[in-house]
């Protein structure tokens, strides 16, 4: 209806400037005739945005006037070459309709902000005066600014407040996404435990099923995982409400602070701070004096450092030199057992070759002589026995010859 209404205002000023191309347009260039019809368009749409402004202010302040303007808009299309006496009978017409008679009067349009309250009926009555008759006093310059201005502050106002609800609607769908997300993440982690648990490991191979007794201590683990869940954010919950609370409470005393503000709390303020910037100054004078110090002792345990270090070396080449002499000490410890058993040994060889040496006597010699004259006639009989035994086995070698050879025949 704004744009309708915004266009069909602007026609009699662009139908003048239609009449007056009539006249002198074959006196225009088409560079000329180019910026008319571009003036004329930015005319039309400035107007209709005033109009559009006027609707809004006039459907604020009284809705109710707003009845019949679509009629009358298109009345006056239609009776756009006709008399203003025509006009003038349908305006008397819908104003007796209306019950308007006495707002035809051609007064001021509208009044500044300041006075809409207090004369909002007159304000309205004018409006739909000056647009049935489209003549009467116009809305000048400084008060079409302040409507504009007055319109702006309420389209803030509306933005600021829909900007809130939107933050508010964000914030809720961003908790419930984090909220579906939570529980998505914990029915999968609770289906894969299921699965892992009861189906897989809880598969009885000779029974061919699942136990019960598998399935329902599954449940219950899993009961019990959820109830310490649920305590957990029951806990966080009254954590947060508590601190909700208190957040309440403490904008709600700032905000008695600051209705019971005077002067001379400011310059409390202001003495407070200039003390708490003395109190600070001083703090990091010792904050400076306590880094040096502490720079002195870093440098102090640096020094003392490297000389630990040092020494931790030296140390650790010791105790490498100790358990290197205690290995040396084990072994030669064990050469030592080693020696002492083949010392103990020759030590018994020893006695019995003393025994030996002490029970031995040296024999005759004519004794040894006929022993040994015994031993070699033994030899030289074992000798002949040799002989004797290997003729028989050369013998006994040509008769199997000769016995195989009669068999063979």
């Amino acid at each position: 209806m704004s744009h309708s209404y915004g266009h069909r205002g602007s026609s009699s000023p662009h139908s003048r400037s239609e009449s007056q191309m009539g006249n002198y347009g074959e006196e225009l260039t088409d560079a000329e005739l180019i910026k008319q019809v571009n003036d004329i368009k930015q005319t039309i749409r400035i107007i209709s945005l005033e109009n559009e402004i006027f609707e809004r202010v006039i459907m604020r302040l009284e809705p109710g006037l707003m009845h019949g303007i679509q009629q009358a808009l298109d009345y006056a299309t239609k009776l756009q070459s006709s008399s203003s006496l025509n006009i003038g009978s349908f305006v008397k017409s819908q104003t007796s309709r209306y019950g308007l008679e006495s707002l035809a009067s051609p007064s001021r349009m509208l009044t500044s902000p300041s006075r809409v309250s207090t004369r909002r009926v007159e304000s309205s009555a004018k409006v739909s005066g000056t647009v049935i008759f489209g003549s009467g006093p116009r809305i000048n310059v400084l008060e079409r600014s302040e409507l504009v201005s007055s319109e702006m502050e309420i389209l803030i106002g509306n933005l600021e407040k829909a900007r809130k609800e939107a933050a508010k609607q964000h914030a809720l769908l961003k908790a419930q996404l984090e909220e579906i997300s939570i529980r998505e993440t914990d029915i999968k982690k609770a289906a894969e435990m299921f699965e892992q648990e009861v189906i897989v490991e809880g598969w009885d191979k000779i029974a061919q099923r699942i136990p019960a007794e598998i399935w329902i201590r599954s449940m219950t683990e899993w009961v019990k995982i959820t109830d310490s869940h649920i305590e957990k954010f029951r806990l966080r919950t009254s954590t947060l409400n508590s601190q909700y609370s208190n957040l309440k409470g403490q904008i709600k005393v700032k905000a008695e602070l600051s209705e019971n503000l005077r002067a001379v709390d400011f310059e409390k303020l202001k003495i407070e701070n200039r003390e708490c910037l003395e109190i600070i100054d001083y703090k990091l004078q010792q904050l400076a004096e306590l880094k040096k110090m502490t720079g002195d002792a870093n440098l102090n345990l640096t020094v003392h450092k490297k000389a630990m270090m040092e020494q931790n070396a030296y140390l650790t080449d010791i105790l490498k030199s100790i358990k290197e002499k205690y290995k040396k000490t084990v072994d030669l410890d064990k050469e030592r057992d080693v020696i002492n058993v083949q010392a103990d040994i020759l030590a018994q060889r020893l006695e019995d070759v003393k025994k030996v040496r002490l029970a031995y006597e040296v024999p005759d010699i004519m004794d040894y002589v006929k022993v040994k004259s015994e031993v070699a006639d033994l030899k030289h009989s074992i000798k002949l026995l040799g002989n004797r035994v290997n003729i028989q086995q050369i013998a006994l070698a040509s008769l199997n010859k000769k016995l195989k050879s009669i068999v063979t025949n």
